[in-house]
Formats: C-alpha cells, structure tokens, sequence
C-alpha cells in the first residue's frame, strides 16, 4: 500500500531463542530498532501500549522495529500510517516450562525457590498462551494469531523460522547470526524432563501451551512453509553455510548508543514528572 510505513512487533517470550532474535533486529537495523518496555514502568501493569508506542515514535522516526518482554499478543497497537507486523516465537511447552524454572535459579539467584510451589504460579503455566491470547485458553492465542495475521517461529527449527520470516514479513531483514545467550548448562531442566512425577506436574501445567504449540506446529508453520515454497531447504543450507558473517557491529554499537542515551534518559524523565505528577494530585 502506497505511503505505508512497517513496523516488526516481535513479542518475546522468555526462553524461546528471542534474545538472539532480538541481536538479529539490532544487528538488521541499527538506530532503527528499539527494546522497549511501558513508559510507567518495566515489569508493572499495564502491557506496553499504543501510548508507549506514539511516545517511541517521536524519538525513533524511522522505526523499523520493536522487541519486549512487555508486548503482548492479545494487546492491539494503533500507529495510523503503519503496517503492524506481528512475530512472536514458540518452544516445546513441556521443555520452555523447565528451562524457565531453570533460568528463575540460574540467572534469578532464586536457590531457596521450590519447583513444586513454582510450577503453581499462574505467570508461570501456559506462559506462551497467555502472552498470546491473553487467558490460559489456547482458542483465545489462536484467535489473536488469526486476527492480526501473525508471524509465529518455532525454537526448534530456529533457521527455517528466520528465512520464512524475511521472505514472508521482513524482506529487509539480515538474518545473519550467532547464537546469543545460550545456557551454559541444563543439567537442573533435565531433570525435571526425566523425573516421572516433575514432568507430569508440567504437563500439566501446561496443557493449554500444548494445544496451542500443536496447532502452530501442525498447521501454521506448514502453511508458512508452504507460502514460501520447495526451496527452504536448500535455503537453509545456505544460511548455515554462511553464518560465520555474523551480525552487523556497527548497527549493534549504533542501537545500544540510542538505546542508552537517548531512551532510557527519557523515560527515567517521563517517569520522574508522571510520579510527582501523581504525588502532587493526593496531596492536592
């Protein structure tokens, strides 16, 4: 469509290969791409927002991309002008759950944290539907999925998803990479994959994740496959032949300057005038 911009929303759920995702859009577009998070706070309630959106926009003009932990599927963006291009990706649930537990010890220092108080956790069951669909209900991801036509990767055919990616949504993409944020061990996941009781627990919990997971893997990613067509093979061939490239440098050192100083200065602003903002009006 004439005079429409495109903007990649990538919805990064935790432990799915969206860091090295993420690295890829950097890496792709430089100053062009931004890690965002909602403007009142990282880790707070509400979702990043069209609000948060506009507010991005006036630093990043020419705004490429978007990647966060706080997008979520079920939430609707609006930017007049721009094609919103939807991607998110998906892990074996049974094995997300565990390497998440995993990641909540590792990288958390939660070593006091029980799995069999964890893995009763609401955030912490059919955590890829939820994101999605917004409820533990796999119909509702589904439906989002749907509705706003969206790019959905698998973990474990990680190349095949980035080539589909560029020539279905992003045809500017580089997707020239190398593994980012790898876990230096799994011996604690596996475990609980191979204890009877441990696994059953995240079967459990995870059932609605299961449905959906089936359904991208039985269903959709074929029809991307065949969308692009009988040459993804040998596609894939090539890409792996030449990842040595790696990324962009320069693009990664240009991001993390305006990522640092640029956005997150604003926002610690943004932040500081809407607290006292909030302060002054209880104290009226």
């Amino acid at each position: 469509m004439s005079g429409t911009r495109r903007l990649l929303v990538f919805i990064h759920i935790n432990k799915t290969a969206g860091t090295t995702l993420r690295y890829i859009l950097r890496s792709s577009y430089g100053v062009r791409h931004c890690d965002v998070e909602p403007w009142h706070g990282p880790w707070t309630e509400p979702p990043f927002s069209t609000g948060d959106l506009q507010r991005v926009r006036r630093l990043y003009p020419r705004l490429a991309s978007i990647a966060g932990h706080r997008i979520s599927g079920h939430v609707d963006l609006d930017e007049a002008g721009t094609d919103l291009r939807y991607v998110t990706f998906l892990r074996e649930p049974i094995a997300l759950c565990a390497s998440r537990f995993q990641y909540r010890l590792d990288h958390r220092g939660r070593t006091d944290l029980s799995f069999d108080e964890w893995i009763q956790k609401d955030w912490a069951r059919n955590a890829q539907t939820q994101r999605i669909g917004g409820t533990p209900d796999a119909n509702d991801a589904i439906s989002v999925i749907d509705r706003k036509n969206m790019f959905v990767g698998l973990t474990e055919a990680f190349d095949e998803s980035m080539i589909l990616l560029q020539a279905l949504r992003a045809p500017d993409l580089d997707i020239r990479y190398a593994p980012v944020n790898v876990a230096k061990s799994s011996h604690i996941a596996k475990d609980l994959l191979a204890n009877e009781d441990t696994r059953r627990l995240l079967v459990e919990a995870n059932r609605a994740d299961l449905e959906l997971y089936a359904h991208v893997k039985q269903e959709l990613f074929p029809a991307q496959e065949r969308e692009y067509g009988p040459s993804l093979v040998g596609t894939v061939s090539a890409l792996r032949e030449g990842r040595p490239n790696g990324f962009n440098r320069r693009n990664l050192v240009l991001y993390g300057i305006k990522q640092r100083w640029l956005l997150k200065p604003t926002m610690q602003l943004y932040r500081r005038r809407t607290t006292r903002g909030v302060v002054e009006a209880l104290l009226g």
